[in-house]
């Protein structure tokens, strides 16, 4: 798996831009889970501290994590400023510099620093997925966080939808095809033993990717 993860980073990371109707923009699959206070909170109240302490415990869900960031929407200034905030407090020794780190637009597969093993698996995907919600524009700038979460923990369904969405996200302007297949990948034909989205989660975000599917055939 990490072989494809790789060949797959090293093929988007290089194109940038995106619109409002796009990966990360139109798959509200919060709306599975509006029955979960967390992500019913993060609907009415945002980026909200009770919001924050959830996204910081290792112990949640971490499902139930994006699918709180997604509720909170896209296009929200100063939400992953204020995860980063909460993190420097958590994190002994954790530097801000280390999200300067993060949003560098990488040639390559980038390498973990001692700065970037500071924060968890989890810490990299409510990071990642944040900085994309808010800067959906710049999706480039989530790929070494998105890399990060996910070859740490390939068995966690939530990381790799962190991973697909922001790959997809990266793929609108170029490759209409790839958008399709990145869903298939990662969100149909991949078996995961960790955090599972809901069957009607995926649903919502399979019915957007889907449409590009006509796109393979040209």
């Amino acid at each position: 798996m990490f072989s494809k993860i790789l060949l797959l980073f090293l093929s988007i990371t290089l194109v940038f831009g995106s619109f409002a109707d796009s990966p990360l923009t139109s798959t509200p699959f919060y709306k599975a889970y509006l029955d979960k206070k967390i992500v019913k909170r993060a609907k009415e109240n945002g980026l909200d501290k009770k919001v924050i302490k959830y996204l910081g415990k290792s112990k949640h869900d971490a499902a139930l994590k994006i699918a709180a960031i997604n509720a909170v929407g896209w296009g929200k200034e100063g939400t992953t400023k204020k995860f980063e905030e909460s993190l420097l407090k958590k994190r002994k020794g954790l530097d801000t510099a280390v999200f300067n780190f993060l949003r560098e637009v990488p040639e390559k597969a980038p390498v973990e620093t001692e700065q970037t093993k500071l924060l968890t698996s989890d810490d990299l995907m409510c990071w990642t997925y944040l900085q994309a919600m808010e800067d959906y524009f710049h999706p480039e700038k989530c790929m070494s966080g998105a890399f990060f979460c996910f070859v740490r923990n390939e068995k966690s369904m939530a990381h790799a939808t962190v991973f697909a969405l922001i790959a997809c996200q990266n793929s609108f302007d170029y490759d209409w095809c790839k958008i399709y297949q990145l869903g298939q990948l990662y969100l149909v034909e991949t078996d995961y033993e960790e955090n599972k989205l809901s069957t009607e989660a995926v649903k919502i975000i399979l019915d957007y990717l889907n449409l590009y599917g006509d796109s393979c055939k040209e």
